[in-house]
């Protein structure tokens, strides 16, 4: 492949990503307001007037448009550019890592297609989830479900490209113990069912300690889809890193107040797991956590330490209300799996 030609795909993808973005913006403002995606065209949400086609140029119609709308002159909201170039750099990014990788690697093949289209379809259901929660505090039942069912789909076209591989090279069916605990739809199916029990057993933990869920339900279906996506193990990983990033944007805040209320308990607690969760990321990733029983046992002493950090939180805002930092927890998930996809 050319320098030219690599430049000229490159441009071409970043484009597709940039219109993909702008569909998305449509997708949830329709979401937010109970409409159709299809019907009735674009229009200003203020002024009601249908846009022409050049106020629907991606990022450009923003900055010609100077952030108003060209019937009204209201602000455009600055979530449209920003989802706009977001969608087309990480469409870019995993188009250079799953089809550009694997051409240089071993050539274009079938897979290299249905790869760099997953993970698109991935990353678009993601910064959906994201804004809506940000937005809204919302997490539609449509966008989790779409995110759990393109995991399991992708996972069962994996398993069936190595059963039919084992057929037409060996003759037999690969029914080895190794196979049916480790195949991609088996580690699909536990990543969902562990991302529900996780959840699950951290939001109702709530119920005992300030009588209400620490997490919404609409958390424990995102759990679920990126365990669907990434199998059990590095659902963990994407738990971890997505505390790491809550913890990250409220730490300043919810510090300074456990230091005015002088709940020193609680601070090293926290900062016990952020060290843990840290040194946990950093062996995983250098596979000294390759053993399924050594992983095991320092996952299960994290979530102890996590565990233990979330119920010393929790008392803390039952007994001082005024503790209370609220940000959605499902854009944090969101952030980790892009990450995750994209190293």
């Amino acid at each position: 492949m050319s320098v030219n030609t690599f430049f000229i795909l490159i441009g071409f993808v970043f484009i597709i990503g940039l219109c993909i973005g702008s569909f998305l913006n449509v997708v949830i403002l329709r979401a937010l307001s109970n409409e159709s995606i299809i019907f009735p065209p674009s229009k200003c949400p203020v002024c009601g007037n249908s846009l022409k086609w050049w106020h629907n140029i991606p990022v450009l119609s923003y900055i010609l448009l100077k952030g108003k709308c060209g019937f009204c002159k209201c602000k455009i909201s600055i979530q449209y550019p920003i989802v706009e170039l977001l969608t087309g750099i990480l469409f870019t990014f995993v188009f250079i890592k799953f089809f550009i990788g694997s051409a240089i690697l071993t050539g274009i093949t079938a897979g290299t297609y249905i790869n760099t289209i997953y993970a698109w379809i991935v990353i678009s259901l993601l910064i959906v989830m994201a804004v809506t929660d940000i937005k809204e505090k919302v997490v539609f039942d449509a966008h989790t479900y779409s995110l759990i069912g393109a995991g399991l789909v992708y996972a069962m076209l994996i398993t069936g490209s190595a059963i039919y591989f084992s057929l037409t090279s060996t003759g037999k069916l690969p029914l080895n113990t190794s196979f049916l605990i480790n195949n991609p739809l088996t580690d699909a199916l536990l990543g969902l069912a562990a991302g529900v029990i996780i959840m699950e057993l951290l939001a109702r933990s709530g119920y005992l300690f300030a009588g209400t869920r620490a997490f919404g339900e609409g958390d424990t279906f995102i759990a679920a889809g990126i365990g669907a996506v990434f199998g059990w193990k590095k659902l963990i990983a994407a738990l971890v890193l997505s505390i790491i990033i809550q913890l990250i944007i409220t730490l300043p805040l919810f510090l300074k107040k456990l230091f005015d209320n002088k709940e020193y308990f609680t601070f090293g607690t926290l900062s016990g797991f952020f060290i843990y969760a840290a040194a946990f990321l950093i062996l995983q990733s250098k596979g000294l956590l390759s053993n399924s029983i050594v992983y095991l046992v320092a996952a299960v002493l994290l979530a102890i330490i996590g565990i233990t950090a979330c119920i010393n939180i929790i008392k803390g805002i039952k007994s001082n209300p005024d503790n209370m930092i609220y940000l959605p927890f499902g854009p944090a998930m969101a952030i980790a799996a892009l990450i995750m996809i994209c190293i």
